[in-house]
């Protein structure tokens, strides 16, 4: 998805695509790529599902074998047995916390005072001593881990953080005021693993021997799966809708530019057809030198038509 390109078509086709006999204008690449776009997030989407219902029925099935054995073992018990602690989910969090005990060890604080504004605040860190090194670590911490939202990735007005910085930077910096403070912001890691072994290890001693090996088995695999019951979260809603949605806005900008509408995000009141439908538009009205449709049409179609809602284009369902 990070691959595909949305850009305006040119005024004119390059001389050397004529002369080379390519036999195409560029204008197919838009709907190319548009078509792929709603592909690669359907696909991605399927993934969600299989991690989500993998990982439930390993669980479910370690949960239910432990209730056979232990019918009256506390559902939190058997939850800790499997329960991830270094997971995918974590690691946005976790890369602003270091960040800040980096920021701290440094002594950047003082370039963290008005964190609204990102440009101002990166430019005070890297005139600031070791504030390179901050920069390298803020600039590698990025991919992936800035493709997290403060929603929930099924919205187009969803604020990620690697478009809207103001919101790592504002955590970073809270982060660091609580180090100064001497608070413990890392997540107890080590002691999380040594409770979920104490209570694997004391269940464990009560089944008879001859079902130990189906208890490892079975525990073993919802260990193994259940985490990406939390992980889905990252990979699809965060990750995946994150880059979606900037791909959708890129699109939408074309349509600015070609007057078709105001602003990128008016694409949001189509459903994925009306999108590829003005596309064809676009691109046939500039294939013949004629005037589009589509600046007279849309407008009036979101304007006066009555529309109360914004779509997700991958799904053409309405969105309050």
């Amino acid at each position: 998805m990070e691959q595909l390109s949305f850009r305006p078509l040119p005024d004119m086709v390059p001389f050397d695509d004529i002369v080379s006999g390519k036999a195409k204008d560029g204008s197919e690449v838009l709907m190319e790529n548009y078509d792929r776009l709603i592909q690669l997030c359907y696909q991605n989407w399927q993934y969600h599902f299989e991690f989500l219902n993998l990982g439930y029925l390993a669980y479910l099935d370690f949960f239910g074998f432990c209730k056979q054995l232990f019918p009256g073992i506390p559902d939190q018990a058997i939850a800790k047995m499997v329960q991830g602690v270094d997971m995918e989910l974590f690691r946005p969090d976790d890369e602003l916390k270091k960040l800040a005990a980096l920021g701290v060890r440094l002594g950047l604080q003082p370039a963290f005072e008005d964190t609204d504004d990102v440009e101002a605040t990166l430019a005070r860190v890297g005139a600031a001593e070791g504030g390179q090194e901050w920069l390298a670590a803020y600039t590698e911490a990025q991919d992936p881990w800035f493709n997290f939202t403060i929603g929930n990735g099924f919205y187009g007005h969803d604020k990620y953080w690697i478009e809207h910085q103001e919101i790592p930077l504002g955590f970073i910096k809270d982060y660091m005021r609580r180090l100064d403070n001497g608070e413990q912001i890392l997540r107890p890691v080590e002691a999380l693993i040594a409770e979920r072994d104490r209570v694997v290890a004391e269940y464990r001693d009560l089944v008879a021997p001859d079902q130990q090996a189906l208890f490892d088995a079975k525990r073993g695999l919802a260990a193994t799966a259940y985490p990406y019951v939390e992980n889905h979260n990252f990979y699809i809603e965060h990750w995946t809708m994150g880059v979606f949605w900037r791909k959708v806005r890129e699109l939408g900008a074309v349509f600015v530019e070609a007057g078709f509408w105001a602003e990128p995000e008016d694409m949001l009141y189509l459903t994925r057809g009306e999108v590829r439908d003005a596309i064809f538009d676009y691109v046939t009205g500039w294939a013949v030198g004629a005037e589009a449709t589509g600046p007279h049409y849309w407008r009036r179609r979101s304007s006066g038509g009555g529309a109360s809602s914004t779509r997700c284009p991958a799904s053409g369902r309405s969105r309050p």
